[in-house]
């Protein structure tokens, strides 16, 4: 979100979001170690050059790059990025940047109107995936009038992520992890990543996602706080692949710049399932295989990329195991 851009909404006090991330709950929470209160800094400009350096930090090959509406910020007047920073982001890193449209609030400026943007982006600019943010919108996402919007997706083979859980800005009703039920039941062919592990509900999605099989379970956003409190993670992780049998369809993911990407990838590294946790509660112990499904590989597959060919190895075993 570059500041060339965002200086036309600077002068709307939620602003200082950006501005001055330090006041922010991500930039407090997020960022921060519990223990020793230790703070990383959340970069206040959010360029795809900081991006792309964050990438490299981590040890990330490619990321899906989607703007930020926020039209909550400055009253319902503009949004303070478009798609076509995310373009513009595409065009310079083709080998790094995948594309993911967010055409919403879909309700508030009409969903027909986000499905012709949404046709546009997808058809014609080879963006993969998109993504739906419910707390800033006037309903969920499970509101009748967003079914059309879904039916597009599945016609146009477009991945949907979901914000699910908590909010941290808006209305957090309009994104349980309960109300995928009916969109996974209407639409069985729409491929779906929930974000955000569904918390502080990640048990219902877990749920979920044993029901439907179209359903995928995103990290991003918690794994930065988690890479602090490696046991829990172990929990959130071990209770995903108790249900489901495995970890094909856990996506990971950054959130950033809310949360740092490096600490992201490393929560992931190291994450392992303690002894006492496999045989009290049934959690099987994480293979570098199931990280390598977790760190890219499911995306991959999900999305219709090519895999890296230092890579290619690893995904060869994955597809040899089915």
């Amino acid at each position: 979100m570059p500041w060339e851009f965002r200086k036309h909404v600077s002068y709307y006090p939620a602003n200082q979001y950006f501005s001055k991330p330090e006041e922010s709950p991500t930039g407090k929470l997020w960022n921060t170690n519990p223990i020793t209160k230790e703070r990383r800094e959340k970069p206040t400009d959010w360029t795809p050059e900081r991006l792309i350096n964050a990438m490299d930090e981590a040890g990330i090959d490619k990321a899906c790059m989607l703007r930020e509406s926020f039209l909550n910020m400055s009253y319902n007047a503009v949004p303070c990025s478009t798609n076509y920073h995310t373009l513009e982001a595409m065009q310079k890193y083709p080998d790094r940047i995948i594309g993911c449209s967010n055409v919403g609030p879909h309700l508030i400026r009409g969903v027909k109107n986000s499905i012709k943007e949404l046709g546009i982006l997808h058809r014609e600019y080879g963006f993969k995936c998109t993504k739906v943010y419910s707390p800033e919108d006037s309903g969920p996402f499970n509101h009748p009038d967003m079914f059309p919007f879904y039916e597009k997706c599945v016609e146009l083979g477009v991945v949907v992520f979901i914000h699910t859980g908590f909010a941290v800005g808006g209305h957090s009703e309009y994104c349980g992890p309960m109300l995928l039920d009916n969109i996974c039941l209407a639409f069985p062919e729409l491929k779906i990543v929930a974000y955000h592990f569904g918390w502080p509900d990640n048990e219902t999605l877990n749920a979920l996602a044993w029901k439907h099989r179209n359903l995928y379970i995103g990290m991003s956003g918690i794994l930065g706080p988690l890479y602090y409190a490696p046991v829990k993670l172990a929990h959130m992780v071990g209770s995903i692949m108790n249900i489901l049998l495995g970890s094909e369809r856990i996506v990971f993911g950054t959130d950033w710049p809310a949360a740092p990407a490096d600490l992201s990838v490393k929560a992931v590294v190291n994450l392992q399932i303690p002894k006492d946790l496999q045989e009290g509660w049934g959690y099987p112990p994480i293979t570098e295989q199931d990280k390598a499904n977790m760190l890219g590989l499911n995306l991959a597959k999900l999305l219709k990329i090519e895999v890296p060919k230092k890579y290619q190895s690893v995904a060869h075993v994955q597809a040899s195991a089915h």
